[in-house]
């Protein structure tokens, strides 16, 4: 303590920011009157003096500085309570120890280094503050000290997390390592018993069976980061109820199909000026729009880093949904076979169908027919309890599109592309004949006992989109050829005017 005393201070001044000296927390809250009498005695200094003191005398102990004055109100207050320092400073050491003699050679440290200019305890308190620090500092009673030699700031919440991440690190290896050791014994015995099998040819040289190597290594870890760890057995899973399944993606749902009506009532044309290709036209700029984004979620899915974010948000789960999937999965295509089916009739139904009702009743038709037939295979699988199943992809969407198209030209003639003109003539049908085989396919399909494709969805999707056509059809008929657009949406909501 004596050589403290002829140190040049070239630390910051307490209380010499913005705010006065406020010392070091040691516990949650202040310390009531019972708790300072037993402390300072019944002629002890009032409970905001204690508390204050006790704060003061805590932080100079991790500071070093306990020579030093203290704050000039508090010596003030103090010089009616002569022996509140030494009662207050022998409680402290008993109740919360430190190394006060490691505190002093840091502090002499400290002053060697002009550069830092802040006190420990000040800069431990704003720690605590934002919850690095946990200790009996920070408020929690009891807690553990820092356990490494000569460390005198109590335990680090960084630490914690430090070691936390670290042992999830390890863990990731060893079961990295044993699902490697897995396959590697698997591929072994298949190469034993396929030779075992050719015993006629003699010696045969096996294929060499090599551990992955650094990239393969990588994508086996993005692998597992993107599997749920969740099981049918999860409590999480389990316990889930039917309501409790549906009602986020349904909450969802109506908000998107509301928002596609109230976006056929409002939008209006862009001025060409305004837009980001002037040159082309609406239906070619949305359409090519909706393949961009298809196109971008199918490079995504060969993407290592994204599997996790695709898993959660891009592909309905039933046995744990997320809400948002109920509009990623309309963009989210895995296999380049179920991409190309799905993009090819939206370009050659879409773009006609675009250019008759215009992009917001398009986008409404669209949106509306793919979400409403996700929702609707969500909630099937939930209520026959199949959750080991999954759905992606923009087949609701297109199937709207497409019934859509049909039944606003039930009566043209369609045939098959690229066919002889007298060929196509003899093997066209009707609008409606090809609506009605298309939804015929579909119920089918459904009732077939193994299914790969979610028919449920597309006989959804083509309900919606029909009931689509049908009311922008009969809308249009009855104000002269143009579809009326409501000017106010809570009475057409509520009160059904028009």
């Amino acid at each position: 303590m004596r050589l403290l005393g002829v140190l040049n201070i070239i630390l910051k001044a307490y209380g010499s920011g913005k705010k006065p000296e406020q010392g070091l927390r040691f516990q949650d809250g202040e310390l009531d009157s019972q708790e300072l009498t037993d402390i300072f005695g019944r002629r002890g200094p009032p409970p905001p003096i204690a508390n204050y003191l006790l704060r003061i005398l805590h932080g100079r102990r991790y500071d070093g500085t306990l020579d030093l004055p203290l704050p000039e109100d508090l010596e003030l207050e103090l010089s009616k309570y002569p022996r509140a320092f030494e009662e207050g400073l022998n409680w402290l050491r008993q109740a919360y120890p430190i190394d006060e003699d490691e505190a002093i050679l840091a502090r002499i440290e400290r002053e060697e280094h002009a550069l830092e200019r802040d006190n420990p305890s000040e800069l431990l308190q704003r720690g605590q503050d934002l919850r690095f620090y946990r200790g009996p500092q920070s408020g929690h009673y009891q807690a553990k000290l820092s356990e490494k030699e000569g460390d005198v700031y109590g335990v680090s919440e960084l630490e914690r997390l430090r070691a936390q991440n670290e042992a999830k690190f390890q863990k990731e290896e060893e079961e990295l390592q044993a699902q490697i050791d897995e396959r590697m014994t698997k591929v072994q015995e298949e190469q034993t018993n396929a030779v075992a099998q050719r015993p006629e040819q003699g010696l045969e040289s096996a294929k060499e069976v090599r551990p992955p190597n650094s990239f393969e290594k990588w994508v086996l870890k993005a692998q597992n980061r993107a599997q749920s760890k969740l099981t049918l057995e999860s409590p999480e899973v389990a316990q889930q109820s039917a309501g409790r399944r549906l009602l986020p993606s349904l909450l969802l749902t109506s908000l998107v199909a509301g928002g596609c009506f109230l976006y056929t009532q409002y939008w209006h044309r862009p001025k060409q000026s305004e837009r980001f290709f002037p040159d082309l036209s609406l239906s070619v700029a949305t359409i090519g729009a909706l393949l961009a984004v298809n196109l971008a979620v199918f490079f995504a899915w060969r993407m290592p880093p994204f599997w996790s974010s695709l898993n959660k948000y891009f592909i309905i789960v039933p046995a744990y949904p997320y809400a948002f999937s109920m509009l990623g999965s309309l963009v989210s295509h895995q296999k380049l076979g179920h991409l190309l089916a799905n993009m090819i009739p939206l370009v050659i139904f879409g773009l006609p169908l675009h250019e008759e009702v215009g992009r917001a009743t398009f986008l409404a038709m669209f949106l509306s027919s793919g979400i409403l037939g996700s929702f609707g295979s969500l909630a099937r699988h939930t209520f026959s309890k199949v959750f080991v199943t999954t759905t992606l992809g923009a087949s609701g969407c297109v199937y709207g599109v497409v019934s859509a198209y049909l039944w606003l030209h039930q009566d043209d003639r369609f045939s098959i592309m690229f066919l002889p003109k007298d060929l196509a003539e003899q093997l066209s049908f009707d609008g409606r004949s090809l609506l009605i085989a298309l939804g015929a396919l579909q119920v089918f399909g459904s009732l077939r006992p193994v299914k790969k494709i979610d028919y449920f969805d597309h006989l959804v999707g083509m309900a919606v989109g029909a009931v689509s056509a049908w009311w922008w059809q009969s809308n249009k008929e009855k104000n002269g050829g143009f579809p009326k657009k409501f000017q106010n949406w809570w009475k057409v909501t509520f009160s059904g005017s028009k």
